[in-house]
Parts: C-alpha cells; sequence; structure tokens
C-alpha cells in the first residue's frame, strides 16, 4: 500500500512539473496539408509538389498533347533551370514530380535526358521576383514554365502558372 501511494504521489508530482515546464497548452499544431500555410515567401515541399503537378497537367490536357491519341510519342524532359534568387530550392524533387505526373498519364514514352531518339524535349525553368513594402511586408512570385520543341527545334507549346506568396509586416512589442 505504501509503495502503491509513493508511486501515485511521485506520478502526480511529474504531471505538475511537465505542465509548468511546457504549458498547458502546446504549440504546436497539425496543418491540413492542403492549406500549404507558410511562416515565410518561400517554397515548401507541398508548394513543389502541387505547382509541378499543375503545370504539368495543363500540358497534358492541352489540345496539341490530347491529339497525340495512342501515338505516345517519345518526350524529353530537359534539365529544369533554377532562375530564382534561392539557390537552395529542391530543383531535383520538382522535376521528379513532373516526370512522375507525365509518365502516369500514360499519354507519351517518356526517354531519358541522354537520349538521341525522340520527338519533343520539354525545357522547364522556375524563376522569381520579389517586392518588398516599406514596413516589412514582401510578396513573391514564383513561375513555373514550360516550352515544348520539335526535335528540329521548333517550338510548339508553351505552358505556365505563377504561384504568388506573401509575408505580412511583423508587429514588435
Amino acid at each position: 500500500m505504501k509503495k502503491l501511494i509513493t508511486l501515485g504521489t511521485c506520478a502526480l508530482l511529474m504531471t505538475s512539473c511537465a505542465q509548468q515546464q511546457f504549458g498547458t497548452q502546446s504549440r504546436v499544431a497539425i496543418l491540413d496539408e492542403s492549406s500549404r500555410a507558410h511562416l515565410q515567401a518561400e517554397l515548401t515541399m507541398a508548394d513543389y509538389t502541387a505547382f509541378a503537378e499543375k503545370v504539368t497537367n495543363k500540358m497534358m490536357s492541352s489540345k496539341l498533347v490530347q491529339k497525340w491519341g495512342r501515338k505516345r510519342p517519345r518526350l524529353v524532359v530537359g534539365r529544369m533551370r533554377n532562375n530564382t534568387d534561392n539557390e537552395s530550392i529542391r530543383i531535383q524533387d520538382i522535376y521528379d514530380r513532373i516526370t512522375e505526373t507525365i509518365l502516369g498519364s500514360g499519354l507519351v514514352r517518356l526517354m531519358d535526358k541522354s537520349a538521341t531518339a525522340f520527338d519533343y524535349v520539354v525545357n522547364t525553368e522556375l524563376s522569381s521576383t520579389r517586392q518588398y513594402g516599406s514596413g516589412g511586408e514582401e510578396l513573391a512570385y514564383f513561375k513555373l514554365e514550360f516550352k515544348m520543341f520539335t526535335i528540329d527545334g521548333e517550338m510548339v507549346g508553351q505552358w505556365s502558372d505563377i504561384l504568388p506568396l506573401g509575408k505580412a509586416r511583423r508587429n514588435f512589442i
């Protein structure tokens, strides 16, 4: 009985110490993954995925691609250019999502960048511009653009989308 009271007292003390040290409410919350919340005007992994899928689906649902029907031409997705002010953007993740979406469509035969026989090549570029307000506000615009060329170098299609991100001014107490 004495051991049971001692164990109960220890558990009660540990619980009250934990509440004093960490507070009664957590400052961590589970986010809805579709909300793509931001603390800064930078791209997140969820943005990469959604942005790449959106532009790729725009290309794959275009009249040009849809008229191929069952032909399934050979397509090369060229190396993606990062024309942003942030060199740490994981361009390979964006490239992988683009190729995964294209491959999943079943509309083309996806070829490696080193292929010598192909029908079309798609060049991709991620670019950005920023604007700053006098009160510390920041607006960043990210643009993902695809350009499709024939083997002869003729541009036959272009698709893009813009993702605006804003960072509000911080109030310091």
